[in-house]
């Protein structure tokens, strides 16, 4: 697997340290997407709490696109298969993880007011999404890679969702 920074934020490691401080300054530069002034459907908080949030749902995804990649090349026989359980646990972790931080209603960052106004239905498909997810982790876990790949579809719908909610890359 890919170096996290959350995972080696949980390690505790300096070099992470080092690099939240520049990914912070970048925040600020505006290269991580721009939180809006105003939060009028979100819980009181302050512009960093909003940013911080922003930020933890921002690492959240790159980190499902890491494993998502390497879950990918395992199914391609081109990563070893006796990492299949662990990149598929990792996928069902970060995905329960990404409904947990959209549960607080922070817009900004790539989100578009799609997720917003259509609250109700994003939170039903990122829970659909936890919910596949966690279905293709215990057959990762089982090793069953063809029932993965077969789950693979329903347990991974990033594209339909980015497609419809996020928008575009800063420039």
């Amino acid at each position: 697997m890919v170096w996290s920074m959350r995972r080696a934020l949980r390690s505790g490691s300096l070099a992470v340290t080092l690099f939240a401080g520049v990914a912070t300054f970048a925040w600020h530069a505006g290269g991580l997407g721009a939180v809006p002034e105003s939060l009028s459907d979100a819980a009181p908080m302050s512009r960093e709490e909003a940013e911080g949030i922003i930020f933890e749902r921002q690492q959240l995804m790159l980190e499902l696109d890491e494993d998502t990649k390497t879950l990918g090349m395992i199914a391609a026989g081109s990563a070893p298969v006796k990492d299949l359980g662990r990149t598929t646990r990792a996928i069902a972790e970060a995905a329960r993880e990404s409904v947990t931080a959209f549960e607080q209603r922070v817009p900004g960052g790539r989100s578009t007011p799609e997720v917003w106004a259509q609250y109700g239905k994003f939170m039903d498909d990122m829970r659909d999404f936890a919910r596949n997810a966690e279905e293709m982790a215990k057959a990762g876990e089982a090793g069953n890679l063809s029932a993965v790949v077969n789950l693979m579809i329903v347990a991974l719908p990033c594209k339909q969702c980015h497609d419809r909610y996020r928008g575009p890359a800063p420039s």
